[in-house]
């Protein structure tokens, strides 16, 4: 017959007390980090705020990514990208339930502020940005002024383009510099509950200017543009679609990418003759001067004058500003890689 071993009463005793003790470390050390969650969000600005997943997920534990700028004195101000966890799904947690939320992880932004807080830029008119048409792009925040000025703006940017219930990707873009400023594109994912840089890309020395798109249902895609300071030389266009590989959690950059139009307003023997062009109408601001050799004979001429959409009814609609901004203008838009195939190749 079996017995049980018996237990003193000082034995219970001694148990009972070693489980009070850790339950008491960890509640100690619970609460040291909601304190230290309090206090960066005391001394932080948030200035934009995403859900990781869509909205028709129901999980117990809802996460979200979010962009803040610390508060600083003499010293950088560090920008950083957070991914918060909430155990309760509520309509507006992560923006108004502080106490609900608390950090799973954090990296700071390459790029610190010397100043802080950060303001938001007007939102730029479409068309203001070199080689793009019709584009607006996320809400800009600028720190500092002149010489010491950075900027940042976050959009979320979907994995499973078309799939509304799927994860979303942080895009990152920041800008500094004052004569000639840079940009740098940083995309985000949360990864079993941590944050990992996915893809990130620089923009190179000289007169480049670059931007991530994405239009609805499609993957994103990286434009690279070289905006030449020789009358002789011609533009270049570089795009690159950002794949998702699910199975090493990063982005691929395929070129080519075929979400990319071209709207072209006019062809000409020269890129003299297109700059030309270009300076005499302000119908042209913004648009590049591409080299479509050896091109398929979509235009008569070798030089192209271009500016970009990755939506089919913003390139509908700049060619239609186009016909109507000057008369006798044979507007037309291609896919980018048919007419510049030699475009991509990125610096």
């Amino acid at each position: 017959m079996l017995t049980m071993p018996a237990v003193s009463c000082p034995s219970l005793l001694r148990m009972a007390c070693r489980a009070a003790w850790v339950l008491a470390c960890f509640l100690i050390v619970a609460l040291g980090a909601g304190v230290a969650f309090a206090q960066d969000v005391r001394s932080s600005q948030v200035l934009e705020s995403f859900p990781v997943h869509g909205q028709a997920v129901l999980e117990k534990e809802r996460q979200a990514y979010e962009l803040s700028l610390y508060a600083c004195s003499g010293g950088p101000c560090r920008f950083e990208v957070r991914l918060l966890s909430s155990a309760e799904h509520a309509r507006g947690a992560f923006a108004t339930g502080r106490a609900l939320v608390s950090k799973r992880d954090s990296a700071a932004l390459d790029w610190p502020a010397f100043a802080a807080p950060a303001r938001p830029l007007d939102v730029p008119k479409p068309g203001a940005a070199p080689f793009l048409a019709n584009t607006t792009g996320p809400r800009v925040w600028s720190t500092g002024e002149e010489e010491s000025t950075v900027t940042a703006a976050a959009s979320a940017v979907p994995l499973e383009p078309g799939n509304p219930a799927g994860a979303s990707a942080l895009l990152v873009t920041q800008m500094a510099g004052f004569d000639h400023p840079k940009r740098r594109h940083t995309l985000y994912v949360a990864s079993r509950g941590a944050l990992k840089r996915a893809w990130s890309r620089s923009e190179p020395q000289g007169p480049y200017v670059s931007q991530v798109m994405a239009a609805p249902g499609d993957a994103p895609v990286y434009l690279s543009m070289f905006v030449s300071r020789d009358d002789d030389v011609p533009d270049k266009v570089s795009a690159y679609q950002l794949a998702w590989d699910a199975g090493r959690q990063v982005f691929s950059e395929r070129p080519s990418a075929p979400a990319v139009l071209a709207v072209v307003a006019g062809s000409y023997p020269t890129v003299r003759a297109a700059r030309a062009a270009r300076g005499a109408s302000a119908c042209f601001a913004g648009y590049g001067a591409v080299d479509t050799w050896p091109g398929k004979g979509l235009v008569p001429h070798r030089y192209a004058l271009i500016t970009l959409a990755v939506e089919p009814t913003r390139a509908t609609a700049e060619r239609d500003r186009l016909i109507q901004c000057q008369a006798g203008i044979q507007a037309r838009q291609y896919p980018l890689s048919r007419l510049t195939p030699r475009s991509s190749t990125t610096p």
